[in-house]
C-alpha cells in the first residue's frame, strides 16, 4: 500500500512538472497576441494560422535543406517580422480608422486565407518537425520530464526576457507602450502611432515564429490546426491580464497545468477544463490575475 502511495504521489509531481512546462510553451504561443493586442488593442484571429505558417515554412527549410528546426529559424523569424509589419501597414493600419470590428473581420479573413493556401500547399496530411534527439525524456529520481515540453519552457523564458527588454529598455519598447496608454499625449511628444503599430505587429510575429516551429517540433500539425492555438493563446492573455506580459507567462502556465491534470478525467474533458478554470478566474477577478482594474 505504500509503494503504490509513493507511485501516484510520484505520478502525480511529475504530471504537475509537464503541465508547467507545457504551459510555457502555451505561453510563449501567446506572447505574440498579448503583443498584439496590448498595443493595437485589436484581437488577431489569424494568429493561430501565423504560428503554423511558421511550423510549415520551417518544415519547408527542413526538407529541401536538410536543417535543423532551430536553423531554420534565422530565415523563418526574419520572413515572419515582414510579414507581420506588411499586413499591419497594408491591411490593419487602414481599416483601423473605422473602428468597429473592422479590423477583427480583417484578421478572420486573413485566417481563412492562410489555412486554405497552406491546405492547397501542403495538403491536410499530419506534419511534424519533431527530431529524434527531442524525444527521449529526461529521467531523474523516478521522474520522466519531457524534453520537448522542457525545450519550449526553456525558449519561453528567454522569449519572454527579450520582449521585456525590448518594452522597458528601448525607444520603440516605450513609444509601444506609451501609444495604448495616451494616444494623444504620444502624438505631442513626437511619436508616429501607426509606425510604431507597424514595428509592434512585426515584433509580435517574431515571437509567433518561434513559437510556430517550437510547436512544430513538440506535436503533429495540420493547415487548420491554428484555431486551436488562437483559443489557448486567447485563454493564456486573458486570464493572465491584457497587456500584461508576466500576465500572459502565468496565464499560459495556468492553462498548461489544467489541461493535463484535466486529463486525469479524459482527453475529452481537457479543454472543457481549461475554460472553466479560466471563467472562475475571470468571475473572481475580472481584469484578469495582473491586469489592472476598469
Amino acid at each position: 500500500m505504500v509503494a503504490l502511495g509513493a507511485t501516484e504521489i510520484l505520478g502525480t509531481v511529475n504530471t504537475i512538472i509537464n503541465g508547467l512546462l507545457l504551459g510555457g510553451l502555451f505561453a510563449l504561443v501567446a506572447f505574440g497576441l498579448s503583443v498584439f493586442v496590448g498595443v493595437m488593442k485589436v484581437i488577431n484571429i489569424a494568429h493561430g494560422d501565423f504560428a503554423i505558417l511558421s511550423a510549415y515554412l520551417a518544415l519547408s527549410l527542413v526538407l529541401f535543406f536538410k536543417v535543423d528546426p532551430f536553423i531554420s529559424l534565422a530565415a523563418v523569424v526574419p520572413v515572419m517580422f515582414v510579414v507581420g509589419y506588411s499586413f499591419q501597414r497594408f491591411v490593419i493600419n487602414r481599416v483601423l480608422p473605422m473602428g468597429g470590428n473592422q479590423p477583427v473581420i480583417a484578421t478572420f479573413a486573413l485566417s481563412i486565407v492562410i489555412q486554405n493556401l497552406l491546405l492547397l500547399t501542403f495538403t491536410a496530411d499530419a506534419r511534424s518537425l519533431v527530431r529524434p534527439y527531442i524525444l527521449e525524456p529526461i529521467e531523474f529520481f523516478g521522474l520522466s520530464i519531457s524534453k520537448r515540453y522542457g525545450v519550449g519552457f526553456l525558449v519561453s523564458i528567454v522569449m519572454f526576457t527579450i520582449i521585456y527588454i525590448v518594452l522597458k529598455r528601448t525607444y520603440m519598447g516605450k513609444a509601444m507602450r506609451a501609444v495604448p496608454y495616451d494616444l494623444e499625449a504620444a502624438k505631442m511628444l513626437g511619436i508616429r502611432p501607426l509606425s510604431v503599430y507597424n514595428f509592434a505587429a512585426g515584433f509580435a510575429m517574431v515571437a509567433v515564429a518561434v513559437a510556430g516551429v517550437l510547436l512544430g517540433m513538440t506535436f503533429t500539425f495540420y493547415p487548420d490546426t491554428g484555431p486551436m492555438y488562437l483559443l489557448l493563446s486567447f485563454g493564456a492573455v486573458v486570464t493572465g491580464g491584457v497587456g500584461s506580459l508576466r500576465g500572459t507567462l502565468v496565464g499560459g502556465i495556468i492553462i498548461g497545468e489544467a489541461l493535463v491534470l484535466g486529463g486525469y478525467l479524459g482527453s475529452h474533458f481537457q479543454l472543457m477544463i481549461c475554460y472553466l478554470v479560466m471563467l472562475a478566474i475571470l468571475v473572481a477577478r475580472p481584469q484578469g490575475i495582473f491586469g489592472e482594474r476598469l
